[in-house]
């Protein structure tokens, strides 16, 4: 992508407004340490990283050697074939990225292997949510001192009873305090078994250094409720592809989209051409978008999108246990939605 079109896709980007288009169009395990308090947003400053955080985030998968250690090569080459196609960034060790089986030094080298990859105004995003606020807030310094541009920060969620609205906003306040790279929530309840309420989140978006949520649960309702209870500027991101466009017609900014690692241009696409205000190509683009997800991501989860990668010509390989690859018989369901979904879902 050239840099011009890189500048003019930034400019593109709107700025959050939480109100409807319709109004305003665990402990760590082995943590190094050699933690310094020297301070750096990855390679943009912090307006520019909050102002990018717009736009179609792709959650990239981990990959693993037949051995079970991590196979850094092929995890850079999935990332350099993802740079510069009209991407808003990455995020590394999220749930597609298989962060809850990740040791933290190896949470760390993926950062260090994609902050040498993605470039402005790519943004890159790392998930550092860890059960205790002091493990998540030492992960989130460490990740920040290797050039993260945004920390996202999983909702605690083991002591489920106890994690109501004075707990969250207790451990997010603490986290967000005590580092300067700006931070997301993550909510993902169909993993953690926990709703955070759109009342919670809405005072948690009024939290110093707290810029944005990841919302996962797919639920459209709940994604309205939420942008209703948020503070104007608080940027929400999308999980799920079936809701993309009603979120972003909504208000929603983005989304990060695990579809992206294999169909990356029907989601910037869609986005670009909600942009332009070309609603009926987005419609249709929505319409090709939300067939991958209902029948490869959300019966398979992480092993059907690295059988799609697989599918499509790239690296995706094996899960990590206990999670298992697909079956045969899967794995050709697989290639008959990627089929049905046509030419062009890469570039």
């Amino acid at each position: 992508m050239s840099g011009s079109f890189v500048g003019a896709a930034l400019a593109l980007r709107p700025k959050a407004s939480g109100r409807p288009v319709a109004a305003a169009l665990g402990q760590p395990q082995g943590l190094p340490l050699r933690f310094t308090n020297q301070h750096k947003v990855g390679i943009m400053n912090r307006d520019n990283v909050i102002e990018s955080l717009n736009g179609v985030f792709c959650p990239v998968i981990t990959l693993f050697k037949s051995s079970g250690g991590l196979d850094e090569g092929h995890f850079r080459e999935n990332l350099q074939r993802l740079s510069g196609i009209g991407l808003a960034g990455i995020l590394v060790a999220g749930s597609t990225g298989e962060a809850p089986y990740l040791t933290e030094r190896e949470r760390l080298r993926l950062v260090e292997i994609a902050r040498k990859v993605v470039k402005p105004p790519e943004v890159l995003m790392v998930g550092t949510g860890l059960e205790s606020t002091a493990a998540t807030l030492a992960l989130s310094r460490e990740v920040e001192a290797r050039g993260a541009d945004v920390l996202l920060v999983l909702t605690p969620n083991y002591y489920k009873p106890a994690m109501g609205a004075d707990a969250l906003v207790a451990h997010y306040r603490k986290v967000a305090a005590g580092v300067k790279s700006p931070v997301m929530i993550y909510s993902i309840p169909q993993f953690t078994g926990l709703d955070v309420d759109p009342a919670t989140i809405g005072k948690l978006s009024h939290l110093p250094n707290m810029v944005g949520l990841k919302e996962s649960s797919g639920r459209f309702d709940f994604v309205k409720a939420v942008l209703g209870q948020v503070k104007r500027g608080f940027r929400v991101l999308v999980g799920a592809p079936s809701i993309f466009y009603d979120s972003l017609c909504e208000g929603a900014v983005g989304g990060v989209l695990g579809v992206a690692n294999y169909a990356p241009k029907v989601c910037v696409d869609l986005y670009q051409a909600f942009l332009r205000k070309d609603l009926d190509a987005a419609r249709r683009l929505q319409q090709r978008l939300a067939p991958l997800g209902q029948k490869i991501n959300t019966p398979y989860g992480v092993p059907g999108i690295k059988a799609a990668l697989d599918l499509s010509g790239w690296r995706g390989g094996l899960p990590r246990m206990p999670l298992l690859p697909v079956s045969a018989q899967a794995r050709k369901q697989i290639a008959v939605v990627l089929r049905e979904a046509g030419a062009g879902l890469f570039a």
